[in-house]
């Protein structure tokens, strides 16, 4: 498959202050709700996930293209996001994946 089929995956690790999981959980929940509504250009899904060990959470999102992502991060409703949940992360890591194989049951 091509990229332009599979699209490109964005994963984020936010390492969240103690405490601030549940907090940050709800934003970016909120959020993911409005990417439905807004019909974000080349955003395709999006799948939050909290740690049971750690005070970590995982975002992985599908666009289209890098690019896509890439006109997201320049928004301004991104800008305003990304100081709500500033208060929330200590950290984030953010890298480009592309899926390389897909076998469910």
């Amino acid at each position: 498959m091509n990229e332009d089929r599979k699209g490109i995956v964005w994963i984020n690790i936010f390492t969240v202050k103690p405490g601030k999981l549940d907090e940050l959980i709800a934003i970016q929940s909120e959020e993911l709700r409005k990417f439905q509504q807004k019909q974000i250009p080349g955003w395709m899904s999006s799948r939050l996930y909290r740690s049971k060990e750690e005070n970590k959470a995982i975002m992985v999102t599908t666009l289209e293209s890098i690019q896509a992502h890439q006109n997201w991060l320049q928004r301004e409703d991104f800008a305003e996001h990304r100081k709500k949940l500033e208060p929330y992360i200590e950290r984030t890591e953010g890298r480009y994946y592309t899926l390389e194989e897909d076998i469910e049951i």
